[in-house]
């Protein structure tokens, strides 16, 4: 099975998000797709985030309407501090025989070096990169160009920390997030300011 792996905060999950993930699976004939949220991600120590449960809820609902999209609770439940090599290890104890992808985009290849064990990892797995119009990306200039491949995906410009910060402001994050995490949100005291 050809399975990618799509790791974060998905705090919240966005468009942006699925839409990597679909033109993935479209662009490399992947079989699924696993969302994987970070119970805390070692690349953002500071950010105050919701439960890593309350964050799979909202994965959850996001990808509730693809049969492809799967959510992986692994770095959730084991909590702590998420390192995708932990993450690689489980998924090829429980699959040793899938072919893995790890979906990235540009701004984390590009720190990918700095990562626990990316020696190992990039044995284990191809580096997936997503590539959008105006964004140019040099993978054979970057050291781990041999075990990397691009793919597109539509130009879309969307950041959790901007929905956060318009959920605060009390203005619509309609159309950047899945209508079920639009409606988990408005249903919810999350990411609003206290009064």
């Amino acid at each position: 099975m050809r399975t990618g792996m799509l790791g974060g905060s998905f705090n919240p999950p966005h468009l942006g998000h699925l839409l990597l993930a679909e033109s993935a699976l479209q662009e490399l004939a992947l079989d699924r797709v696993l969302f994987i949220p970070a119970s805390q991600s070692p690349f953002k120590p500071g950010l105050a985030a919701p439960d890593p449960a309350t964050r799979c809820e909202m994965v959850a609902l996001a990808i509730s309407d693809n049969p492809r999209f799967a959510l992986d609770t692994f770095e959730a439940e084991r909590g702590g501090m998420s390192y995708t090599i932990d993450t690689v290890r489980h998924l090829r104890a429980l699959s040793p025989a899938d072919e893995l992808f790890l979906l990235l985009g540009a701004d984390a290849f590009a720190e990918f070096p700095l990562w626990n064990s990316p020696e190992e990892i990039a044995r284990e797995v191809t580096l997936a990169v997503a590539t959008r119009p105006g964004c140019a990306i040099d993978l054979a200039a970057h050291p781990f160009s041999a075990r990397a491949r691009s793919f597109a995906m539509p130009a879309v410009d969307i950041a959790s920390s901007d929905i956060r910060r318009r959920v605060a402001e009390g203005r619509s994050v309609r159309y950047l997030v899945p209508w079920t995490v639009h409606t988990f949100l408005g249903a919810t005291a999350l990411y609003r300011n206290p009064a």
